[in-house]
Parts: C-alpha cells; structure tokens; sequence
C-alpha cells in the first residue's frame, strides 16, 4: 500500500492521544518504507541502528515547529538540527551524535527520490554541510536545556538515567540536596527544583509493535462497540 508522506499536514499536533497515535503511526510506516529502500539498505550496511533520528526529526519538526516533511524548509531543519536536537535530545556517550547526519542525509535521499519534495536538495546540502561539526554542537553544554542538562549531571553521578528507579532516585537525591542547599543559602530559592522530563524516543521495534497490537486492538474493540 502506498504511503502518503502528506497524512500528517492537516493535523495539529497537540499532543492529545489522538495526534499522538497518528504521529506514532506515521513515524513507524515512513521508517519501516526508509528501512526497506535502497537508501536504507546502504546506511544500514555502515550503521548498526537506523530510524531514532529520523522518529526525532519528525516529532520536533510538528511538535515544537509545525511542520511536517513535506513542509520543511532548510531553515526548519537548521533550527531542529542546532538548536532543538542538543537542547532536548541526551546522549549515553558523545559519539552516540556520529550517526545522525548520516542517517538524515540517507533519509532525505530517499524523500528526494520517493517522493520529489522541493525543498529536500537543500536540506541534503545543507546535512552534508553541518555534519563535520555536529558532533561538537550536539556536546556543547551551552546548548543544553534545563532537562538535559540535567540528565547529564545525574550520568556524571555514575546515575543510570535511562533507567526509572535509578532517575526517580537521582532526582529525588539532588532535589533534597538543593532544598538542603537553599536553607543554607536562601539566595538559592530562587533555583527551581526539575521533576521529571520526557524526550519523545523512537523505541525499539518489539517495544513498536507492542505499542501497534495494543492501538489496533484498540480499534477493533471500538468497530466492535459500534456494531451493538
């Protein structure tokens, strides 16, 4: 069946479950198409894992700019590139940012040629441009939000922040030093405390496809109510 790389323009994205579901849905056929092509098959070959940065590309371009692929301009994919992605997206290990431009130069190949978009030349320019220093822009802790940056500081405690408990934990641990902190120092009142904070990941396709058996079981028990 054909994939209608336009399914996302119309919606707006507000996060509610509804959007989220389509977003999800959309994220899994375009990469599942990607994976599949030649351009896919060819990164593949070089790169162990494929798909988390194209899952990231998709959701900051409609959740934080408002736009989908085939609305994207050159200048949305810098503002997601350099300043979204080291903002919001934490990394295990900073070479964990190598793949990146890799697999968005791959992605973007095969949109160019799949579906014709416009604007994708220049934004292949552009990746090939970027990619020798993105790296660095993806470490560079001045870039960094409030919630990475926090994440980063609870890895450098020897802290598993991929893991709930040991995040819970860590969070609970440096909350209780910074209130301990702002009773020593009420200057420091004025630092809020962080809770929290989710990136959207792309998970791993078992992880997937638990998530697409439950949304059509979903489905079918709604056809089903209907028909009573």
């Amino acid at each position: 069946m054909a994939f209608n790389i336009h399914e996302l323009d119309e919606i707006e994205y507000d996060g509610s479950s509804e959007t989220e579901e389509a977003l999800e849905e959309y994220q899994d056929s375009l990469i599942e198409k990607f994976i599949i092509s030649p351009e896919g098959k060819k990164h593949q070959k070089k790169y162990f894992e494929t798909g988390f940065w194209i899952a990231q590309l998709i959701y900051y371009g409609i959740g934080y700019i408002g736009v989908t692929i085939p609305q994207m301009e050159k200048s949305n994919v810098v503002e997601i590139v350099t300043d979204l992605f080291p903002k919001k997206i934490s990394l295990s290990s900073p070479d964990d940012a190598d793949d990146a431009i890799p697999e968005l130069i791959a992605f973007w190949n095969y949109i160019a040629r799949e579906f014709k978009l416009p604007n994708a030349e220049k934004i292949i320019s552009y990746l090939h441009e970027i990619e020798p220093d993105f790296k660095s822009i993806m470490n560079d802790t001045t870039r960094f939000g409030m919630a990475k940056s926090f994440m980063q500081i609870g890895q450098s405690a020897g802290f598993d922040m991929t893991d709930s408990k040991e995040f819970k934990k860590f969070t609970q641990t440096y909350n209780e030093g910074l209130l301990s902190a702002q009773q020593e120092d009420p200057l420091l009142g004025r630092a809020p405390l962080i809770k929290k904070s989710y990136n959207n990941t792309y998970l791993p396709s078992a992880k997937r496809n638990k998530k697409k058996k439950a949304r059509k079981l979903k489905k079918a028990s709604r056809k089903k109510n209907r028909k009573k």
